[in-house]
């Protein structure tokens, strides 16, 4: 379910910066279009590995925060049912000193 998260919001950070690969027409290209073509390809393609890497950055870095917080969950449930564990502890360490003092004051 995390890993799916992460895709959606990789293809979220994709969506949204789609914008960032369209490229405005280079003045040189509209002045001579039979080399405009091949210039706008290249120019196109050095713009577009940049974006790339900056969204696989983002998405590494929700990566490691996901495992994070993972970390931090599974340290949290452990504490969560060690203090249960005690408290569990307690109360029959009552009910048996309760016990006892009831055998003490009635006899059995």
């Amino acid at each position: 379910m995390k890993g799916a998260f992460i895709r959606m919001m990789a293809a979220g950070v994709l969506a949204t910066s789609i914008s960032a690969f369209a490229m405005s027409e280079n003045a040189k290209a509209v002045n001579d279009k039979n080399s405009g073509s091949a210039n706008v390809g290249t120019a196109m393609e050095s713009n577009v590995t940049p974006a790339l890497d900056a969204v696989l950055e983002q998405v590494n870095q929700l990566e490691a925060q996901v495992q994070q917080l993972q970390a931090k969950d599974k340290e949290n449930q452990r504490e969560q049912q060690t203090n249960q564990e005690n408290t569990k502890t307690k109360i029959d360490r009552q009910e048996k000193e309760w016990e006892h003092s009831l055998l003490g004051i009635f006899g059995g």
